[in-house]
């Protein structure tokens, strides 16, 4: 298994150390740039990592891209859970159902990652029910984060975000506000059928009951 590299953040209020561990799907650019505020750093990131590729085909950088970095490399949501020794860790979750329909719109819609090839969300589903799909966006939460969210002192919820921020403003000893940032292109409306809504929450049976108490 990879060693896991998580970030972890030192509080100037108590010296202690706060971990975070990121899911794919779960605010993660929301959460960089609320903790890269905390360390009052937010203005060395750019977050729109799909405006690059039509920059590095000019000579010149544009100038709001100049010396800084891409905050999708602030830390990377991709490492199976691993504890590891420090005073507080962190998570975000997520209802499965909502997080599938993210991911879906993200990766194939927008995105349109070659792992998918415009796949239907029927097509997706059965991709995950064959257990054909490596793209960590679609893995259960239970993957990032183990099958027991008690080992966590801080369980933030997309549902009830301002609970997470409220914690973690307290740990820093500062306030800040947690982002909503929609980086995966504009919203489009997708809904899922009666059926395909089965299949899902059979798929991620385990993250239901992981989250459940927390959303």
């Amino acid at each position: 298994m990879q060693k896991a590299v998580y970030p972890v953040f030192t509080s100037n209020k108590s010296g202690k150390k706060l971990a975070f561990y990121p899911v794919k799907k779960n605010a993660n650019t929301s959460s960089k740039l609320f903790f890269a505020s905390h360390l009052g750093i937010e203005d060395n990131f750019f977050f729109l990592e799909d405006e690059m590729p039509r920059f590095k085909q000019t000579k010149k950088m544009h100038d709001s891209f100049k010396n800084k970095s891409n905050l999708i490399n602030l830390y990377q949501g991709k490492y199976a859970f691993q504890k590891i020794s420090v005073d507080y860790k962190s998570c975000i979750v997520r209802e499965p159902l909502e997080r599938f329909v993210s991911a879906y719109k993200n990766r194939v819609l927008f995105h349109k990652d070659k792992d998918f090839n415009n796949h239907s969300v029927s097509e997706v589903i059965a991709k995950l029910e064959n257990g054909n799909i490596e793209n960590k966006h679609f893995l259960p939460q239970s993957f990032f984060l183990g099958k027991d969210l008690s080992y966590f002192d801080i369980v933030g919820s997309l549902s009830n975000i301002k609970s997470f921020e409220d914690k973690v403003n307290d740990f820093f000893g500062q306030k800040k506000i947690f982002p909503k940032l929609q980086t995966g292109g504009k919203e489009e409306h997708l809904s899922l059928s009666s059926e395909n809504k089965k299949r899902i929450i059979k798929i991620y049976s385990d993250d239901f009951h992981l989250v459940d108490k927390y959303l």
